[in-house]
């Protein structure tokens, strides 16, 4: 029987209602246009709810200049105080909808862009949500009439909005504004999480949001590294115990990496940071989730002040197994250099470290260097080798590569050179690819059991030339060869814009389901494309949409619940001496034949997204959410009505983990594939359910693992139930309990059975929490639902579907798929 044959059944809970959308609702067709009272400014304003509030300061009613009909607003600034605000009248919005403002903005010798901001308040007149700020990019200062469009979601509880205008104390010149407008667009598809979005300590940049169960209380927190701290939140938005985690320093760059590093089953914190002064020393941190630091740290790392320029930074922090001692080593690149040294020997400059948990330097020759080069990518660590433990790949500012094993010594056939058409060439006349920008990954591509790097670099040269030119992407193999099919690099378009490049992160997943891994990665030519193994393109994705616009690294997971992987990434605006910061940003979502998703892109703060975002379910409600940091510190959340499935979630954020490995290969025991389900899914009161929690681990292992598990109300544990294929179990009054090694196995199936006690119709939710020791503990939740009512219901086309779902959305309709 095909699928068009097997009928669809459906648990109705509760009341199906349907609610037929009202004459005034927005139609799928475009946006519909919010009154905006005196956007032109053509009478003088007369204050009050209904119109702008007027300053006695700093503003002038322009009759000389004018973006359409007789007036506009003229502001300027010279020195002292920030100027007066000129404040709109309240517009009426909807909740969880996305809107359009734009404004017309022309300038005379200005230094910065304008503040101009759009706050939200409840039905009550309270202020929800972040402060919105529409930037508007003034170039060189002296700019001719220019549309600034702005697209934002509102809150679930917003009713108004305002919009408020000065110009702070970095910003000089005159600005005329007119023509103001706002625009109601569709219905937001995922609305916001609730508390989100929040705001962090500062800039985002390349950090991706991290979600984990870091104090092992069974909750998930989210944390980020936002300008110089570690920010944290609960799933409610709220602010963690002891959080921010603060530096000292000037910011910190990429990724937060956690895992357990001291074995108390909780979760330790690392990041690296950037020093506020030149000629200083970047550090790398390790806190214990409740912010104090681990014993050790935190540690400096060298910087040549003779030859260095710039600032000394830590660029990553990876934690891998590269000595096999089961337990993880902290690694870390950093920007230390000697550009500017001529001389016929190179500088010694350290700059890729690895430490032990406990701060001292693993065996060997760490830290390690390679000429006079330093790192402004990141760097991957699995096992690419094959002798079951992590190694190292390395891009750094220059146009090789490099490979490092344990000791901190070069892999055989390492480092290597490479030129877009060969390992090997003259620098003099030959096109290189060079690694200022880079994020190089593991992946075993084709499922032969061999792993390939895959890396993408900027093609430049020949000679001296450094104007970079293109992006081009490489496979290698263990021994440095190209992989058959990757003897030239894939190449791109060119380059948008020679500012705040990318670093170009592939991802990898199997989109079309053919057993290989296809490659994802966004490049300097606005697009994002998938490649397969043999270097044919899968699909490309023209994400600038014509503008100047460069990509986060992708995440890859299943997004809209139909089984397939979805692609998510975010867009920012490169920014540029700190006058350009609009754009049409926004985060993507592809189908995994590239093509767009219904409902994205999602709205995001400009200059917009430049860290990967993030799949996980922050709330561990059994759905998932979609996670991003704005680069001005916004920190969003989205709710997915998706079940959370981690088996569906190939690379779910930067760098495929929180360990920040970058690699598709494990060379440790990895529980996450582990999971929860209840036998039958359905059940009425009185009737027997039987629960299965199978601890599942990608090897065997001799570390002792613990599961606990406590039946929820509405559900009575049937006594002596309790097995498990291998290991101890004990029922204990109130919790059952399980420990053991999957030292000859990598899984156990531990089952118990309890009985429907409830007579109400509802969802429970049951969770068991599985204390791995390496992946920290892991929440796995089984669903049962109680006394619903089945029937048959006609398969209804996807589209179809999909339409009438969206259409009762807000109200009372419950329906769950019966497994």
């Amino acid at each position: 029987m095909n699928d068009l044959q097997t009928p669809l059944i459906l648990l109705l809970l509760l009341e199906v209602v349907f609610i037929v959308p009202t004459a005034g609702s927005v139609s799928a067709a475009g946006a519909s246009p919010v009154l905006f009272p005196n956007g032109g400014f053509e009478t003088f304003p007369s204050g009050g709810q209904d119109d702008w509030v007027w300053p006695s300061s700093d503003w002038t009613w322009d009759g000389g200049v004018a973006h359409s009909g007789a007036r506009s607003a003229r502001v300027q600034r010279s020195s002292g105080d920030e100027t007066a605000s000129l404040i709109s009248a309240y517009m009426p919005v909807q909740p969880s909808t996305v809107y359009t403002f734009t404004y017309w903005l022309r300038t005379q010798t200005a230094t910065w862009y304008p503040a101009v901001n759009v706050y939200q308040y409840t039905g009550a007149g309270v202020l929800t949500g972040l402060r919105l700020a529409a930037h508007a990019n003034v170039g060189d200062g002296t700019n001719d009439w220019m549309p600034v469009t702005y697209r934002f979601q509102t809150m679930p509880d917003a009713d108004r909005i305002r919009v408020r205008l000065f110009l702070w104390t970095n910003t000089t010149g005159t600005f005329w504004f007119d023509d103001f407008s706002l625009d109601q667009g569709l219905p937001a598809r995922y609305p916001f999480q609730d508390g989100f979005p929040v705001a962090a300590s500062g800039s985002i940049f390349f950090c991706s949001p991290a979600v984990a169960d870091v104090d092992g209380d069974g909750d998930n927190e989210l944390l980020v590294g936002g300008g110089n701290r570690v920010d944290g939140w609960d799933d409610t938005g709220a602010w963690l115990p002891g959080f921010p985690l603060a530096t000292g320093d000037r910011h910190i760059v990429g990724h937060l990496a956690l895992a357990d590093l001291d074995g108390d089953r909780d979760l330790e914190i690392v990041a690296g940071t950037r020093t506020p002064v030149a000629n200083g020393q970047g550090r790398v941190f390790v806190w214990h989730h409740t912010g104090t630091l681990l014993g050790g740290w935190p540690k400096s790392v060298a910087w040549e002040p003779q030859y260095s320029h710039n600032d000394s930074r830590v660029t990553s922090v990876v934690l891998a197994d590269i000595d096999g001692d089961d337990d993880w080593e902290i690694l870390a690149s950093t920007s230390n250099n000697a550009t500017d040294y001529y001389g016929s020997a190179p500088r010694p400059t350290p700059d890729l470290y690895a430490w032990h948990a406990d701060g001292t330097l693993v065996a060997g020759v760490w830290p390690a260097w390679h000429t006079i080069a330093g790192f402004y990518g990141v760097i991957a660590a699995g096992d690419f080798s094959g002798d079951g433990v992590a190694d190292v790949i390395a891009a750094r500012d220059h146009h090789y590569l490099n490979a490092y094993a344990s000791d901190g010594r070069s892999l055989p056939g390492w480092p290597i050179q490479t030129f877009v058409n060969a390992n090997s060439g003259n620098y003099h006349t030959d096109a290189r690819l060079e690694y200022s920008d880079n994020a190089p990954m593991l992946a075993d591509i084709e499922g032969d059991g061999t792993v390939e790097a895959i890396v993408a670099g900027n093609v430049k040269g020949p000679g001296n030339q450094n104007i970079v030119l293109n992006s081009g992407v490489l496979v290698l193999e263990p021994d440095g060869t190209r992989q058959p099919g990757w003897e030239t690099a894939a190449l791109g378009d060119g380059i948008l814009e020679d500012a705040d490049l990318p670093q170009q992160a592939p991802a990898v997943a199997d989109l079309d389901r053919d057993g290989r891994l296809e490659i994802v990665i966004a490049t300097h030519d606005g697009w994002i494309r998938a490649y397969r193994a043999d270097q044919t393109i899968l699909w490309a994705f023209n994400y600038s949409q014509g503008t100047d616009l460069f990509a986060s690294e992708p995440v890859i997971g299943d997004i809209d619940g139909d089984g397939a992987l979805e692609i998510v990434f975010g867009t920012y605006v490169p920014v540029q001496w700190e006058a350009q910061w609009s754009g049409p940003v926004g985060v993507w979502g592809l189908e995994a034949d590239g093509t767009v998703m219904p409902g994205f892109p999602l709205p995001v703060s400009t200059p917009g997204v430049r860290g990967a975002p993030a799949l996980a379910d922050l709330d561990e409600d059994g759905d998932l959410e979609i996670l991003a940091g704005a680069r001005v510190g916004h920190v969003f959340a989205w709710d997915v009505p998706t079940p959370y499935d981690p088996a569906l979630l190939p690379w779910p954020t930067g760098r495929h983990d929180l360990r920040r490995s970058g690699a598709y290969v494990w060379s440790g025991p990895d529980f996450r594939p582990s999971h929860k389900f209840a036998t039958p899914a359905a059940a009425r009161r009185g009737e027997t359910v039987t629960f299965t929690v199978r601890v599942d681990s990608t090897l065997p292992t001799t570390q002792t693992v613990r599961v606990t598990d406590t039946v929820p109300a509405g559900l009575a544990y049937v006594p002596g139930t309790l097995a498990a294929t291998l290991g101890i179990v004990t029922d204990t009054t109130g919790a059952l309990l399980w420990s053991g090694a999957l030292s000859t196995t990598s899984t156990v199936d531990i089952t118990y059975q309890v009985t429907v006690t409830t007579a109400a119709t509802q969802l429970i939710s049951n969770t068991a929490f599985i204390e791995t020791g390496v992946d920290g503990l892991l929440p796995r939740t089984g669903y049962v639902i109680a006394n619903g009512i089945s029937t048959y219901m006609p398969l209804i086309l996807k589209s179809y579907w999909r339409s009438v779902l969206d259409l009762v959305s807000s109200g009372p309709l419950h329906i769950r798929q019966q497994v």
